[in-house]
């Protein structure tokens, strides 16, 4: 009886390995299809996605048109629209350009803000794919149409045949949540908020999970301004990030001879109370316990928090060692905008400018319309 016992028990034990260890080996596979997350400062861009509607264009044709036509050739812009009409209206528009462009007809309902929809994650070597990380879920996709179909997106570039495998989590995120340079991925506080005892237990698993999927130290804000990440900081290479100031905002205007500047739609005014100054602090302050060297940059929160005047959320690109920064204008209020080139022109980069004065009433800049999908 106890030789059948010790029998049995191998038998069982060698089924189970059996299944184990080939569960254990596609577990290994799956991570090794995904590299880190793609930088925002570092490497040549290769590749890229934009979404355009018709009934976006007042909102992001001249932004589109200014950035497109000043990237040089060799780079391939995904245009996902709904329907044929819709990129016919974006050639219109944008008119000739030295970039390849490459549209993709999704059939569904879409909006125009691309960096919002998915995580980007380098190939983990030659000849694999990229990775899209999308959210569990998108905020508002039950009542609105076309943030439902945004959600979508990833999966209809994967289905293209573009060398990309489409992902969806378990975690509640925008993809404007994460922003990273080639060693740190930055996350805003909200992704702890929005998980918490939901996907995950608490902070410590959180950081965990986030860092495994990512491939970079995660920095985690424990207090930030409520928006997408970019709007308030970025990373811009050799260890240094960009953090906004309200406070230079507010000194260049007084210099300038203005006090407020309108930029609601409502017309309400900026946001230099000491309680947001500090949230801009907060995060310049954690920035610099990483071991980070913090530049700080002008940029004008607007009253109702969601409308800003912001120069951090750019698009980088670095080819043969030379930084360029396609930075966005506002109009408002010229000295803040040569404020702020001045600040990028001080690190090294070459400043090529974006109108963005449509795009800031509709809570976004420049890097809200743009997803970077590969660099060199």
């Amino acid at each position: 009886m106890r030789n059948r016992r010790f029998i049995a028990g191998i038998l069982i034990g060698l089924c189970l390995a059996a299944i184990v260890l080939p569960l254990m080996d596609h577990i290994k596979a799956v991570r090794a299809r995904r590299g880190p997350i793609v930088s925002e400062c570092d490497g040549a861009i290769t590749e890229m996605v934009v979404q355009y509607l018709a009934e976006a264009g007042p909102i992001a044709a001249k932004a589109l048109r200014d950035f497109l036509r000043q990237l040089p050739p060799g780079i391939r812009v995904w245009v996902v629209c709904p329907e044929p009409a819709a990129y016919d209206n974006f050639l219109a528009h944008i008119g000739p350009v030295k970039c390849a462009l490459t549209p993709l007809m999704t059939g569904h309902a879409m909006t125009t803000w691309s960096r919002d929809r998915w995580v980007a994650l380098a190939a983990a070597g030659i000849g694999r794919p990229a990775t899209l990380l999308s959210p569990r879920a998108e905020g508002g996709a039950e009542i609105w149409p076309q943030r439902a179909g945004d959600a979508r997106i990833a999966d209809d570039l994967a289905l293209a045949g573009s060398g990309i495998r489409s992902e969806r989590l378990a975690l509640y995120f925008d993809g404007g949540d994460f922003c990273a340079d080639d060693r740190t991925v930055f996350v805003a506080p909200s992704v702890l908020r929005r998980n918490i005892q939901r996907t995950v237990r608490d902070r410590e698993e959180l950081l965990d999970l986030l860092a495994r999927l990512l491939g970079r130290r995660v920095i985690l804000f424990d207090e930030a301004p409520d928006h997408h990440v970019a709007m308030y900081m970025t990373p811009v290479g050799d260890d240094a990030v960009l953090v906004g100031d309200p406070a230079l905002a507010q000194e260049i205007l007084r210099k300038n001879g203005e006090d407020r500047v309108t930029c609601c739609p409502t017309g309400g005014g900026d946001d230099f109370t000491p309680a947001t100054r500090a949230r801009f602090d907060a995060v310049a302050a954690e920035c610099g316990a990483a071991g980070y060297r913090v530049v700080r940059i002008p940029v004008v929160p607007g009253c109702d928090g969601r409308t800003w005047l912001t120069w951090t959320n750019v698009v980088m690109d670095q080819r043969s060692g030379h930084r360029i920064a396609y930075l966005p204008r506002y109009g408002k209020v010229a000295a803040l905008d040569e404020a702020a080139a001045e600040v990028w022109s001080g690190l090294g980069y070459e400043i090529r400018p974006v109108d963005c004065s449509a795009v800031y009433p509709n809570f976004g800049s420049l890097g809200c319309l743009v997803n970077v999908l590969r660099r060199g």
